[in-house]
């Protein structure tokens, strides 16, 4: 197996890699490592003269024609965040807009003056027309392209005949096929109040898993600290983390932001849902919770 490594969108991303000749593997890992850093500039959120900000944060119109790419990833992100309800949102962009340029506010006070401006009715598709209704409206895709780079980085390796591998950006993982001694790659669940423990392994087999949780990162406003998983009314204090199984990343990423924030939500049974609990049990499924 050949093993590459990387940093892009604040996070180490390694590729582990099943094939006969590691030139090709090498050769086919760059390619990824280069479709990874031109996603991370042209979706960057913090960075004023990324594409995203420029074409659609900064817009001058309320419509804006979007590049075949954009279009469909917004268009997957659009049908799933009406599937939780709208628990997931990218226009919480709205928020962090207004937190950096005022940083006095309150969490709640961010939210009551940015209510107007958020939720999956503020937005719509036409195709490659990306309309809004609101001036006001940012999107941040911090929760979407990492988990789509996730992907396409799999898709890169299959197009170009990599036999199989596990793709890990941050614990966005991705896999396919088997490890060069014929048996099924295996990743580790984190302990989200140990850093660098683990609370059980788990095989991975042609699937895709994510996880979303509330201690690694933080959201800071008025003198708060807040999860980095922002909603109006905050996160589920009733589990530490949410992961789900699926055969995207993007899917997963989704749904287990979307379940970090309320483990109640109804689920396509095509995917697993896993949480690690108060007391670090794993639970499948939402049925511990009353």
């Amino acid at each position: 197996m050949y093993s590459y490594r990387f940093h892009s969108m604040t996070v180490p991303c390694q590729l582990t890699l099943v094939g006969k000749c590691q030139q090709q593997l090498e050769r086919v890992a760059k390619l990824v490592e280069a479709n990874t850093q031109r996603l991370a500039k042209k979706y960057n959120f913090y960075q004023a003269d990324s594409w995203l900000n420029q074409t659609i944060n900064q817009r001058k119109m309320s419509s804006v024609n979007l590049d075949k790419e954009t279009a469909q990833v917004l268009s997957q992100v659009h049908q799933l965040s009406q599937a939780t309800n709208s628990l997931f949102d990218i226009t919480v962009g709205t928020v962090k807009a207004l937190a950096q340029q005022a940083p006095e506010l309150s969490y709640q006070a961010l939210f009551s003056r940015c209510q107007p401006a958020m939720g999956i009715e503020v937005w719509s598709l036409d195709g490659p027309l990306l309309t809004f209704c609101c001036a006001d409206t940012q999107l941040d895709l911090g929760g979407v392209i990492k988990e789509y780079a996730v992907d396409q980085a799999a898709l890169i390796c299959r197009q170009q005949g990599v036999e199989g591998g596990l793709i890990n950006f941050g614990g966005d993982i991705i896999s396919w096929g088997l490890k060069s001694d014929g048996n099924q790659f295996r990743i580790a669940l984190a302990n989200p109040v140990e850093q660098g423990q683990i609370v059980c392994t788990l095989p991975l087999y042609n699937q895709a898993f994510t996880t979303s949780g509330h201690s690694e990162r933080a959201f800071f406003c008025g003198q708060q600290s807040r999860s980095h998983i922002l909603a109006r009314d905050g996160v589920s204090r009733q589990v530490l983390s949410a992961s789900v199984l699926s055969h995207s990343v993007l899917l997963s990423g989704i749904y287990s932001t979307a379940l970090a924030i309320e483990p109640m939500l109804v689920i396509p049974r095509t995917i697993a849902s896993l949480f690690v609990d108060q007391e670090l049990q794993v639970r499948q499924g939402a049925d511990f919770i009353c």
